[in-house]
């Protein structure tokens, strides 16, 4: 049996990530729009880095309109369909269901797939979270279907518990583009940056953002989100710690250092992705890892 891993352009696989880590997932472009100009990300960005370092410049000046819009329902039955005439099933991960309409998109495309099959050839993950915290879940979905040892109920059973051992904590630079998605609390956004408040964030096990505290300046959120994954982090399963960074790797090599200080040395730091990314700010710093307990 063959299973096809399909992902949406939030769970930052970039092309040369995949290219690097020997990874055939498919990837749904999300539609990006500044001013006038449209782009289908990833296919019309081929230098990611390039673009990031432009984009987040240009969401801190705020001269310019930025628009992001979920895949299409129809985009998903179209690729389904023809992962499904090629002999595949498919394994389809969406971003937060809390924060975007993909993952309802996406099932909804299943569900008449499934109904034109008559037997279940497409399932759908929320994974719960975005950036690389999807993109860590569908490196190991894609590991486990390529090790071919376990039927397609038995590797969904294996994702679905897998993904509540997903941590995703970042802290935002600048509290107004959350502001403006309202997915923290007013009030204390109308001090934070005022007062060089950073605010802590993390996934919730409903699938939002949700605070997990503040901090005295860049620093110190540095130092608390460092905290959090000596804490948290399963050290005894070997896996890779993502550091991922809206236009600042000199912070995000700040967090490399202290984590590695702490014992934690298998790092890898890449841009943060920009869909997602344009609702964080810019100079935004998130880490994503594997945790010793579900949540």
């Amino acid at each position: 049996m063959k299973i096809k891993i399909i992902a949406d352009a939030v769970s930052n696989l970039f092309n040369d990530i995949q290219e690097n880590k020997g990874l055939y997932v498919r990837i749904m472009n999300v539609h990006l729009r500044i001013d006038e100009k449209e782009y289908r990300v990833y296919d019309d960005i081929k230098d990611i880095r390039e673009f990031s370092k432009t984009y987040f410049q240009m969401l801190s000046e705020g001269k310019s309109k930025v628009q992001t819009s979920l895949v299409s329902t129809g985009e998903y039955y179209e690729a389904f369909k023809e992962e499904i005439d090629k002999g595949y099933k498919v394994i389809c991960y969406t971003m937060a269901s809390g924060i975007s309409g993909t993952y309802q998109s996406a099932c909804i495309a299943r569900d008449m797939i499934n109904d034109e099959c008559g037997s279940k050839e497409v399932e759908v993950i929320d994974s719960m979270t975005a950036g690389f915290g999807e993109g860590l879940q569908v490196i190991h979905a894609y590991e486990l279907v390529k090790n071919g040892d376990k039927d397609f109920e038995e590797v969904i059973k294996e994702l679905e518990d897998y993904k509540h051992y997903v941590r995703s904590d970042f802290t935002v630079d600048d509290i107004r583009f959350l502001l403006k998605t309202g997915r923290v609390l007013k009030t204390l956004g109308r001090f934070a940056n005022f007062l060089n408040i950073k605010i802590l964030l993390k996934r919730n096990e409903h699938s939002r953002i949700a605070l997990a505290g503040t901090a005295k300046g860049k620093e110190s959120a540095i130092k608390k989100l460092v905290s959090t994954v000596t804490e948290n982090i399963d050290k005894d399963v070997e896996q890779v710690v993502y550091i991922t960074h809206c236009d600042d790797i000199e912070e995000a090599e700040k967090m490399k250092d202290l984590l590695e200080k702490e014992g934690i040395s298998n790092i890898e730091i890449y841009d943060y992705d920009i869909i997602s990314g344009a609702h964080i700010g810019p100079k935004s710093l998130a880490v994503f890892y594997v945790a010793k307990e579900a949540y």
